[in-house]
């Protein structure tokens, strides 16, 4: 009888334990899962910026065809260039009229031509002259 309360009682001891580290690995999962919601998602892509109208709107086209507005970045890149760029930002899972809004974007020239998103000054003088 008394081998049977003593294990008994281990059996109880170790269920709460067990119990409790579960409950603590939830809580813990559930912080993690919080933080990451809270740094948002790190975003990757290249291609060319391109203005969009009527906005003040600098986006890009992200991997999976979707358009990510890249506004934020100081400095801007240059459409007006004509230079592809690869950048990096976080998703903070918010959409504005041009697309996802991706914040503290880093970004960098590439050595890709794009078709130039709006004529230069300095380009419209030289067709004036050649014409």
């Amino acid at each position: 009888m008394r081998v049977r309360f003593v294990m008994a009682a281990a059996a109880a001891s170790l269920l709460a334990l067990g119990v409790a580290g579960c409950e603590g690995g939830a809580q813990s999962k559930s912080a993690k899962a919080q933080q990451v919601t809270l740094e948002g998602k790190s975003v990757t892509a290249s291609g060319c910026v391109r203005p969009v109208e009527n906005t003040k709107c600098l986006v890009v086209r992200g991997p999976n065809g979707g358009y990510y507005d890249v506004s934020s970045a100081s400095p801007a890149p240059d459409p007006a260039k004509g230079v592809g760029v690869s950048l990096r930002g976080r998703d903070q899972g918010k959409n504005t009229e041009c697309g996802r809004e991706l914040t503290d974007v880093k970004w960098s020239y590439l050595n890709v031509q794009c078709a130039a998103a709006t004529p230069s000054a300095s380009t419209d003088a030289e067709e004036k002259k050649d014409g």
